[in-house]
């Protein structure tokens, strides 16, 4: 294991470039915004030193960043929990810098991240529970090989991980081109015009009086594993037309069934299982959005394994059969959202439908989120796209997928209660086809 010492060399704030305008400073969070969890996003983009040498100019990386925020001016401002709102007061994004010894980024990037998953943690900002207000902090990390971390830590107030990826790469296509350029999208935060904040009583379940402790761990699967889960479900038909999973599809499954096997094996039988699943409505909702539309653009989705009373058997297709069934549903609903309150009618169904299955004992709930092709891996500010991405410990039970180091792999990154996590590592299908390596 890894030693790692990360000194703090300064703190400030970074406000945008230009002062908003006074008819900007006051922006209404959506409905959509009203139900996204009030938690933040990690994200580490890691840049080995190819002797670039603007790789050392924290300068430009500060000035580049207030440019960028002239456009993203949501970002520097502070969120009022009281008003739903964000006053757009140019208050500024924590901008920190840090020193990192005893380890070099090469040995963080190459080595088993399983084993140093706590050292990540150190690498992003820390914004404590009594200044919540923060929509962003950035933290720019160096290492003594010259290599550097960019860690970031979003609000999920006003941004889903789209969101949070449209920002980084406009920002490092700012850093890039010495300013903003045609190449920069320019974002669409107002969305809540289309989608007005209502009044919304979706009550969770009390959490539980004892909190059981959660573990992060990451399972990699590479491209000939995937190629071998969609080896499974070949020659299958869907509609009567030959059906070809995705290595997402195929991946949720092979996890979905393996979490089912761990609870089989906990209380001696096959329990009911609902598995949350989240869908963009860019590109896919039936009523226009803004280009470049920012803000938390998405629905969930569930899907629902009941077992059968007359066999115990658990079947990777019938699994995958079962996401593909509530996925396509769930592009249909999309499709079939034309206007604000049709949007609101199959979101909060949703939600409900989630609190339900939450309400009953006997059903196991499981939360899963894709990064997959948002373009994290392409964030290049002049040094390379980045050797590799990473999320970190999280302090929810949830599911990241993510691109792999090389693309066409996938990283699990599973955080689950402890118990669950031993049994889940112990499934003869994760043991056989995962890595905590590419």
């Amino acid at each position: 294991m890894l030693t790692m010492e990360v000194q703090l060399i300064s703190r400030k704030l970074i406000k945008p470039s230009v002062q908003t305008p006074p008819h900007l400073q006051n922006l209404n969070i959506s409905f959509l915004d009203q139900l996204a969890p009030s938690l933040y996003i990690p994200s580490i983009f890691y840049y080995p030193n190819h002797h670039h040498e603007s790789i050392k100019n924290i300068d430009k990386l500060e000035k580049s960043l207030s440019e960028i925020l002239t456009l993203f001016y949501p970002l520097a401002g502070r969120y009022i929990e009281d008003n739903l709102s964000v006053n757009c007061n140019d208050e500024g994004v924590e901008f920190l810098e840090a020193k990192v010894d005893g380890v070099d980024l090469t040995q963080i990037i190459q080595q088993d991240p399983n084993s140093n998953l706590d050292l990540l943690d150190h690498l992003v900002p820390c914004v404590t529970e009594s200044d919540t207000s923060r929509l962003l902090a950035i933290q720019i990390n160096k290492f003594k090989c010259g290599g550097l971390a960019i860690g970031l830590l979003s609000s999920h107030r006003i941004a889903d991980m789209p969101t949070t990826s449209t920002f980084i790469n406009a920002w490092a296509t700012t850093f890039r081109e010495g300013g903003i350029s045609d190449q920069v999208p320019r974002p669409r935060f107002d969305c809540s015009f289309l989608f007005p904040q209502r009044d919304l009583r979706l009550s969770l379940p009390p959490p539980p009086k004892i909190q059981p402790k959660i573990v992060t761990k990451v399972f990699v699967l590479n491209k000939e594993a995937i190629d071998k889960l969609k080896s499974k479900l070949s020659g299958g038909t869907d509609s009567g037309v030959k059906y070809h999973p995705s290595r997402l599809e195929v991946v949720t499954a092979l996890i979905w069934k393996a979490l089912i096997g761990s609870a089989k094996s906990q209380h001696g039988h096959l329990r009911a299982s609902s598995l949350r699943q989240i869908m963009t409505l860019r590109g896919r909702v039936g009523m226009p959005l803004p280009e470049n539309a920012c803000g938390n653009i998405y629905m969930p989705f569930i899907s629902r394994f009941i077992p059968n009373d007359k066999s115990n058997r658990l079947q990777f297709s019938d699994i995958a059969s079962l996401l593909r069934d509530s996925k396509r549903k769930a592009i249909s609903d999309c499709a079939n959202g034309v206007d604000s309150d049709d949007v609101l009618s199959m979101v909060t169904n949703s939600h409900k439908e989630l609190i339900e299955e939450l309400n009953k004992g006997e059903v196991d709930t499981y939360k899963f989120t894709s990064w997959c092709r948002l373009g994290l891996e392409k964030v290049n500010f002049g040094w390379g796209e980045p050797a590799w991405t990473s999320a970190m410990n999280f302090p929810i039970e949830i599911s990241i997928l993510k691109d792999s180091k090389f693309g066409d792999g996938i990283e699990a990154w599973m955080t689950l209660k402890e118990i669950d996590m031993l049994l889940f590592q112990q499934d003869p299908d994760i043991m056989a086809l995962t890595s905590s390596q590419e």
